[in-house]
């Protein structure tokens, strides 16, 4: 984050990552402490009994719900977190977001039959979280987040190779 900052402050001529107010940039500092770790998948998709599903799934809800109610307090009507602005949160949250976004569908529901599959989207309609849906639609509909995205097979893939891994350490 440090990083990232550096260079959005360093080159704040041509971008408009920082936001100019100081308010604003602590908004934004605060979202990614409390709500970038929201969209974190691995506790899903390692949960090898029921009961560590659906606890992790109880978390990613309540992650979701919290993550909504920050949305709104920030900028009612987004899209972003401080409106039409895509600001350092947003890039620094969207890898997550992306990969949460295709990897739960794609790995949840498949192993474990009494499992529905998990879809941050669908989950936010369940629970009726609006704003973070229109948030996450917005964050991954960005153009320069496609651009820099992973495809789809290659977080497949490398999900894969990395679940390999953990059960491989289990033996």
């Amino acid at each position: 984050m440090v990083v990232a900052e550096f260079i959005a402050e360093a080159y704040a001529e041509s971008s408009q990552l920082m936001p100019k107010r100081a308010e604003d940039r602590a908004v934004m500092r605060l979202f990614i402490e409390l709500c970038g770790s929201t969209f974190s998948y691995f506790p899903l998709l390692r949960a090898e009994e029921d009961k560590d599903f659906d606890i992790a799934l109880k978390t990613l809800k309540e992650g979701l719900v919290n993550t909504d109610a920050f949305l709104k307090h920030s900028h009612p009507d987004g899209p972003f977190l401080l409106g039409d602005k895509f600001t350092l949160a947003e890039c620094t949250v969207a890898p997550f977001v992306q990969r949460c976004c295709t990897i739960l569908p794609a790995f949840t529901g498949k192993n474990k039959s009494s499992r529905k599959p998990v879809d941050p989207l669908d989950l936010c309609d369940e629970l009726g979280l609006i704003r973070l849906r229109k948030w996450i639609e917005a964050v991954n509909s960005r153009p320069s987040v496609k651009a820099s995205e992973v495809s789809t097979n290659g977080m497949i893939e490398s999900t894969t190779r990395m679940l390999e891994r953990f059960a491989a350490m289990k033996k």
